[in-house]
């Protein structure tokens, strides 16, 4: 998609965008444009489309690339569930090594739409689980309770990140709920799908506190650029 030259404002494209909580802060900035994008139109995306299907030209060049792939395969939840005790690599059988395939597909396609798009900075967040030892480790862990969230739900941030902090659970009394409530809910979600009902969207969403975190590293290295970052992420 072809740029104006009028506007002088930055880019933020959002990949699987849901409802929008990743990239919440950028919506509100009069510094910034976002483009979201999901499969799904009830979240009324600016770009209703299969990531596995887009291209790097689908898409408007982008500044800032924020990415939230799904998490169901990979989150502490399901380990138990979808992966074999012995060598969690595996998954225990067929069917759900199908998901799993598919979700890695998933993520290594948002990897590659990311380097051929190649903005400045990129997030791309999942649920501490099995993800990083599929395709390395992040670059940073924030615990969501530390962002506004009942949950402490650690989460794992891969790219290329300006200077930031990641806030983690000090463990301090009523913090949190517990992490058997946490696991609890995720489990309770996957069972009431099978009826139609479906928080997941809302269990997913990224807290306002850590969008406005993210931008507020990301303008601040705009402002004051920091070295340049070698990553192992940026080659995969």
């Amino acid at each position: 998609m072809p740029e104006t030259e009028a506007d002088e404002s930055r880019h933020c494209l959002d990949l699987f965008a849901g409802l929008g909580g990743f990239s919440a802060a950028f919506e509100d900035s009069p510094d910034w444009r976002v483009t979201t994008v999901d499969l799904n139109d009830e979240f009324d995306p600016d770009i209703c489309a299969d990531v596995m299907e887009l291209q790097a030209d689908d898409l408007p060049d982008p500044d800032l690339v924020l990415a939230s792939p799904p998490c169901t395969d990979f989150s502490v939840a399901c380990i138990t569930q979808k992966w074999d005790h012995s060598e969690r690599r595996r998954p225990k059988h067929l069917p759900e090594w199908e998901s799993i395939a598919e979700s890695v597909a998933i993520v290594y396609r948002t990897m590659w739409l990311v380097q051929e798009l190649s903005p400045d900075w990129w997030f791309m967040e999942n649920p501490q689980g099995m993800l990083g030892k599929l395709i390395g480790p992040s670059v940073g862990t924030v615990h969501y309770c530390q962002y506004g969230s009942e949950f402490k739900k650690p989460t794992q941030l891969w790219g290329r990140h300006p200077p930031m902090e990641y806030r983690k659970c000090g463990g301090a009394p009523n913090c949190h709920v517990s992490n058997a409530r946490e696991v609890n809910t995720f489990r309770d979600e996957s069972r009431t799908r099978a009826v139609g009902v479906d928080n997941s969207a809302e269990r997913a969403k990224v807290p306002r506190e850590l969008s406005e975190n993210i931008l507020d590293a990301v303008e601040s290295a705009y402002q004051n650029p920091p070295p340049k970052q070698s990553l192992l992420t940026e080659a995969a």
